[in-house]
């Protein structure tokens, strides 16, 4: 018997990694670069794994994280590739920035200064990229309002201070994952904006450097906003729902979530099932009990809305999810049997796909797999 296989794995498939991003390469503009995002543990699939088999074959690619320390662990495992942290750093670690080559994020003008404060205290210049606000209303300066012409001093400024080297610039689509009139034309409306920083720093003399605005998918269904390099997280593990893509670009899934069927058991009609008695048979029925839980991430809303594969057939889970099980009807499937693998995730056209788990929890496919546990033994294939 294959322990880690024995009751709940996840199988990472490098080589769709690999193709996912071979795919996203096809569609960038000549001379077009992606920026891999491996933040919260590449999305839950291996930050190491990930950047060591993106790092192989895609070497000139940026990678981007959230945090230093996110960033901290790829150059201590020994990866090379440029890397920006997309969130905030605290400014007294500029000279750890210098020294490990770690782009950081300009998030607004007081935060520059403090970290040019810093740099030049300890002697050192710190790689930036400036981060606009066109609309996201999070982070960045602030590129539209009566305050622009302060937003574009303060960015001259970061840009000529000599403990800054500032390489290039960014901002965030809003709502570039709907397709509705209104909300394309705040994504052109947030170019414009990110647009005219530019402009205007080439105005003052100043190259902004490598610009970015893309995010999955954009990159995908909007080639004319791809600029010098796109940021590419939820597409490139596979997760970009297909109704969000305008462009038939095949993406395969990297994760595949399984469990086992551990015990088939009869439920006749009438019978209670789970915590709570959230079930109730309405016939007699075949459950599987399934070796997975809420502490693996199979989260308990998933109570008596969730859904597997197994043997191919869908499954539906019955009563409420609990801490390491939870059952689901395979009455009319016969052919099921006691130790079965089960798809809880991933797994191809006959598989399961991610939307069966984040609708029901009103969420998003990057928030199913950062929250597979750790007790979930991880299995990398192809590498």
């Amino acid at each position: 018997m294959n322990l880690t296989t024995s009751r709940c794995w996840a199988e990472i498939d490098l080589a769709a990694l690999r193709d996912n991003c071979a795919q996203l390469h096809r569609l960038l503009p000549e001379g077009g670069r992606l920026m891999n995002i491996l933040k919260a543990n590449a999305y839950g699939h291996g930050a190491l794994p990930v950047a060591r088999a993106l790092a192989e074959a895609f070497p000139e690619d940026w990678m981007g994280v959230a945090c230093l320390s996110e960033a901290l662990e790829l150059r201590e495992a020994g990866i090379r590739q440029e890397i920006l942290i997309l969130g905030p750093t605290p400014a007294e670690a500029a000279p750890v920035l210098a020294e490990k080559r770690i782009t950081q994020a300009l998030i607004s003008p007081s935060y520059a200064e403090a970290l040019a404060k810093c740099a030049a205290e300890a002697g050192v210049v710190v790689p930036c990229h400036l981060k606009v606000d066109s609309g996201m209303t999070r982070i960045g300066y602030l590129a539209y309002g009566p305050d622009f012409e302060q937003t574009m001093e303060a960015a001259e400024a970061a840009y000529r201070n000599e403990h800054l080297r500032v390489t290039g610039i960014f901002t965030h689509f809003s709502s570039s994952y709907l397709r509705g009139e209104e909300d394309d034309a705040y994504t052109e409306q947030q170019f414009r904006r990110f647009m005219a920083v530019c402009e205007g720093l080439r105005e003052r003399g100043i190259d902004p450097g490598l610009r970015h605005c893309c995010n999955s998918a954009s990159t995908v269904n909007s080639p004319e906003y791809a600029l010098d390099m796109c940021r590419t997280g939820t597409v490139l593990y596979g997760l970009l729902p297909e109704t969000v893509k305008r462009r038939p670009v095949p993406f395969r899934p990297v994760m595949t979530w399984k469990a086992r069927v551990a015990m088939l058991r009869p439920a006749p009609e009438g019978t209670s099932v789970s915590y709570n008695r959230l079930a109730v048979a309405e016939r007699d029925m075949t459950l599987a009990v399934i070796s997975a839980g809420d502490a693996d991430g199979y989260f308990r809303q998933l109570t008596n809305r969730g859904k597997v594969r197994i043997r191919g057939h869908v499954c539906p889970v019955v009563g409420r999810v609990c801490m390491d099980m939870f059952m689901v009807d395979v009455t009319d499937f016969p052919d099921i049997r006691e130790g079965d693998e089960v798809i809880l995730l991933g797994g191809g056209e006959e598989g399961v796909p991610c939307e069966w788990l984040y609708k029901p929890l009103d969420s998003g496919p990057s928030s199913i797999t950062c929250s597979v546990r750790q007790r979930v033994q991880y299995i990398y294939l192809n590498e």
